[in-house]
């Protein structure tokens, strides 16, 4: 059979072109793709100011519900880090824009100058409004007169993607000592997500209590290590394993107990993070849960719809967004036959 046949007869396989386009047809595609991914954007940016809205005015108590992750799941189907992280990035898009106007760049109501920016560059400046302000206002001094929309988004663009790659370039990373470390490096980068690292405490502490670190204790311990995943500092990591926060003449708990609780919560989370980590490794985060499932079951021989292979993805999904509560409440419902 000659080469031509061959290549008939085979079957097409990713990367094939089943279907020729000619000159005009692929350029025309390629302008519906870039069309399709501006649309993206803007869809983007004009979530993020809805979202900053409705939280400000706690929409779920208007409509009925417990809390904001409540809210979100039964309205649109998200869980509980997806919903603070749209607020993260709310919350980023409202500041950039409050320093924009500011600096007499963009008029209150010129949020279209945002909308060309990804969900991604949005958490990666966040808690850098001011600087990215500051570099856009810098060229556009450099101009031959104001700048106009398409200008400025451009000018707003380019500032975002020199703050993301500073960011990248100047991190420093902490090396491990061992796995209890390797762990705390990676709970600090989550907290450093929410909070980062140029924030002040009491900043650093909304953010925290903003993005749903619940708790005191939670709150705590996320500083300690966001202290230790930016620079090293193990600091408040031992104030908090030695429970120096709790007084020595606590008369419910003792110091003590305290102290054993928390090494025993982080062996559990550890655990869980070890056991997400490796799923992660057999299923990468890339992928949908239904394919990640489907992949996981056949690694372990069990069925997509068995509870195993549901935990498996729970646990793996813990290990991409460092939500164990998420996981929790996933367990307690399944235990309970909910």
């Amino acid at each position: 059979m000659s080469k031509d046949s061959d290549h008939v007869d085979r079957a097409a396989v990713e990367g094939d072109v089943v279907t020729p386009l000619d000159l005009d047809e692929a350029r025309a595609l390629t302008a519906e793709i870039r069309a399709a991914i501006k649309d993206v954007r803007t869809a983007t940016g004009r979530l993020a100011a809805a979202v900053r809205r409705a939280h400000a005015a706690r929409i779920w108590t208007v409509l009925g519900y417990p809390s904001w992750k409540a809210y979100a799941k039964a309205e649109f189907g998200v869980g509980r880090s997806h919903a603070y992280r749209l607020v993260d990035q709310a919350a980023t898009a409202e500041q950039l824009g409050d320093a924009l106007v500011e600096l007499g760049l963009m008029s209150p109501a010129g949020d279209d100058i945002l909308t060309d920016l990804s969900g991604r560059a949005w958490r990666e400046i966040q808690g850098k409004a001011q600087e990215v302000a500051a570099r856009v206002a810098e060229r556009v001094s450099a101009l031959d007169g104001a700048a106009d929309a398409g200008q400025l988004r451009e000018l707003v663009a380019q500032a975002v993607e020199e703050v993301r790659a500073d960011a990248t370039s100047s991190s420093a990373p902490v090396a491990p000592a061992d796995e209890a470390e390797a762990f705390v490096l990676w709970e600090g980068s989550i907290a450093l997500r929410h909070a980062p690292a140029h924030l002040s405490d009491d900043e650093a502490l909304a953010a925290l209590d903003a993005a749903g670190y619940d708790t005191e204790t939670v709150r705590l311990h996320a500083m300690a290590a966001r202290d230790f995943a930016r620079d090293g500092n193990r600091e408040r990591l031992n104030a908090f394993r030695a429970a120096l926060d709790v007084p020595e003449d606590e008369p419910h708990v003792g110091r003590q107990a305290v102290v054993e609780g928390r090494a025993l919560v982080d062996q559990i989370l550890m655990a869980d993070w070890k056991l997400g980590t490796l799923f992660l490794e057999i299923a990468p985060a890339r992928l949908s849960d239904r394919a990640a499932g489907s992949i996981l079951a056949k690694a372990f021989q069990s069925d997509p719809r068995s509870f195993e292979t549901r935990e498996r993805l729970e646990l793996r999904r813990y290990a991409i967004t460092g939500d164990h509560q998420a996981y929790e409440e996933w367990e307690n419902r399944s235990l309970a036959g909910v």
